[in-house]
């Protein structure tokens, strides 16, 4: 059994025993899936099926936990990527909850999340709004996901899973490979809510302002976890937000996260260009499950070391966005699509600038 108890400083669970859910009694090893299949959705469908079966019948209780996202992944034969997008899809249709160095627990009825407005509903509300705006009626053939990524501006695996939300709506259907309206006469009103790191953005702002200023070392995102209680993942999405404001900016290497002077520019390693132009490359060319070129054929294309590429490769990965695959038939496949180049940073300094503001 699990005991997870309140600590001070740190989220977690009530003071009860949690039992931890095995990959056996999931059965995941019954899936299956086809050609152009969304296994997101699939998987999501499934999952949130299992759980209400499993407690209406006693077999589970709230506060159970799944199994890591790494095993079940495993077992059903998919990557950690998309397990990841799954548990996702499911925490904001409000099944499950995750919260760092805990993992993911079955939510009882009535439970208040943390989480204020998840980009799901987001991405959720401006597919409503372009469909209300470019007049589709019911039977209407949508564009791809890809193109209305680039539209609207959330990632392709994002609006998948906004998909998933409207289908369950009755608002778009899946006929085939491609989505259609089924409903249009709905409200359009744009969600207002902060997500979670809006909010979190805001603290690390005023937490700026208090106790930093230009040259100064800031914390790792894992200090900055423990800092506001949050998970590492919840940090990088806040960083990314001040980074599109122009409050961040960005420098990796042993000197660690630095408030930057005034009219300082800090100039990328080869490896950050690199990451940069593979980033791009990936969100112009690929889609997820897509096989990237070699290290040997992109060190040809961009005209740098293999070494160079490798630790280019190794940092996407650990983003999330790669998965490397052993055997004649691996290579180095995309698990998920960049919105923009800016998710490329993810060691971040205080640009000065931003100093004098905070303070008018």
């Amino acid at each position: 059994m699990i005991a997870v108890i309140l600590v001070k400083g740190i989220y977690v669970l009530p003071n009860i025993d949690a039992r931890q859910i095995t990959v056996a009694e999931m059965a995941p090893h019954v899936h299956s899936f086809g050609m152009n299949e969304n296994k997101v959705e699939k998987i999501s469908n499934w999952l949130i099926d299992w759980i209400k079966l499993n407690l209406a019948s006693g077999k589970i209780k709230p506060y159970d936990m799944l199994p890591p996202k790494g095993d079940l992944a495993f077992h059903i034969g998919v990557s950690k990527g998309t397990m990841q997008n799954v548990f996702r899809c499911v925490e904001d249709r409000g099944f499950v909850e995750s919260k760092q160095r805990i993992g993911t627990f079955i939510k009882p009825s009535g439970y208040v999340s943390e989480k204020l407005t998840s980009k799901r509903e987001i991405a959720a509300a401006a597919v409503k709004k372009y469909l209300k705006q470019n007049n589709y009626q019911p039977g209407d053939k949508i564009v791809s996901t890809r193109q209305l990524s680039q539209i609207i501006g959330f990632s392709n695996t994002t609006i998948r899973i906004a998909f998933t939300s409207l289908i369950s709506e009755n608002i778009i259907e899946k006929k085939g490979n491609v989505f259609v309206v089924r409903y249009i006469n709905f409200e359009t009103d744009e969600l207002k809510q902060a997500t979670l790191a809006d909010k979190v953005a805001d603290k690390i702002k005023q937490y700026v302002k208090n106790d930093f200023s230009a040259g100064d070392k800031l914390p790792t995102n894992g200090e900055l976890a423990k800092r506001f209680n949050v998970s590492i993942k919840t940090i990088h999405d806040s960083m990314k937000l001040l980074i599109k404001e122009g409050i961040l900016s960005s420098r990796r290497g042993r000197y660690g996260t630095i408030v930057a002077g005034d009219g300082e520019k800090t100039e990328l390693y080869n490896y950050e260009k690199i990451e940069l132009k593979i980033r791009q490359y990936i969100h112009d060319n690929c889609e997820v499950g897509a096989k990237l070129p070699t290290i040997a054929e992109f060190s040809e294309i961009f005209k740098m070391s293999q070494k160079t590429i490798k630790r280019a490769l190794n940092n996407l990965s650990e983003d999330g966005y790669l998965t490397f695959v052993r055997g004649r038939y691996g290579g180095t496949f995309v698990t998920d699509i960049p919105q923009d180049i800016y998710e490329a940073y993810k060691w971040l300094a205080l640009s000065s600038d931003y100093v004098s503001i905070l303070e008018n």
